[in-house]
């Protein structure tokens, strides 16, 4: 079930609670990670424009944020995270940090094509050859 705030944020309250197995370090990284925007959470009723259902949403969401953050830290200890904090790996942050320096190198490969079209093109092709995803 996902729940859009007033801020424009959306939370997937399944995801909040589902385990995945990831290492422990970055299971601890993620704890502190989403530990540090609790405060964050805390004020969206008073930072952002508010109505009477946005309230409501986030009287329902950030005690279940609350509840799923404290179940972080039992997790961390087996070197489980939970999806919703978890579904940014560093593993995909190496593919992505991968794409960009390939993505930099098609670009200057192809910075001698004067043709807009030809260049359009023959970029198209490339980043489909590239892509981590």
């Amino acid at each position: 079930m996902r729940v859009k705030l007033d801020n424009g944020k959306t939370y997937d309250i399944g995801a909040m609670f589902k385990p995945t197995k990831v290492a422990r370090g970055e299971a601890w990284g993620f704890f502190r990670g989403n530990l540090s925007a609790w405060p964050k959470g805390l004020m969206i009723p008073v930072e952002s424009k508010t109505t009477f259902s946005g309230l409501f949403k986030w009287l329902l969401v950030f005690p279940l944020h609350t509840l799923s953050l404290l179940m972080l830290l039992p997790l961390w200890i087996f070197g489980y995270s939970t999806y919703a904090y978890s579904f940014f790996t560093k593993a995909d942050g190496e593919k992505l940090e991968d794409y960009r320096s390939s993505l930099k190198k098609v670009y200057e490969d192809l910075s001698d094509i004067e043709d807009q079209y030809e260049f359009k093109k023959r970029l198209k092709e490339e980043i489909a050859k590239i892509k981590p995803y």
